[in-house]
């Protein structure tokens, strides 16, 4: 599983593996599998409970976010369309765009402005060991529609 760290190491992008078929016994337990019946992306595996999840509809040329959140750490897998997500350090100002392929899995952590910038339209799935709080929601710009795009 490739791994890029950004802000220090506080939004990690993964590109889970691929496997057709059966994966071997030593595979990583987040995974993709092409089988036959369809594939299956396993995003989440582990004793950490999950308190909110929610799917993403995508749209072309539209963004979603431009907030932080105080308390809830935020996990996005993208299962279909492609996209930025520019995330922003709100002390330090500190920015990083993270381009997402399909079968990308990206960590933001508290405190990390972010907002997608959708570039093919698709799906995602969107969860947190927190749940959704309203008044946890900070407004915040960190990437505007007309922006230049690039890593």
């Amino acid at each position: 599983m490739s791994e890029d760290l950004f802000l220090s190491g506080r939004v990690i992008r993964r590109s889970l593996p691929e496997f057709t078929g059966s994966p071997p016994t030593d595979a990583p337990r987040l995974r993709r599998l092409h089988l036959d019946r369809g594939d299956l992306a396993q995003i989440h595996d582990s004793d950490e409970g999950m308190r909110y999840i929610a799917w993403l509809e995508l749209r072309s040329g539209r963004i979603r976010g431009n907030h932080y959140h105080t308390r809830k750490h935020e996990i996005l897998y993208l299962a279909t369309g492609g996209l930025e997500l520019v995330v922003g350090d709100i002390v330090t100002g500190e920015r990083a765009v993270v381009r997402l392929r399909v079968g990308d899995w990206v960590s933001i952590e508290p405190g990390v402005a972010h907002a997608v910038r959708v570039l093919e339209p698709g799906q995602a799935i969107e969860f947190s060991p927190q749940p959704f709080d309203p008044s946890d929601i900070v407004r915040f710009l960190v990437a505007e529609q007309d922006e230049g795009r690039g890593e």
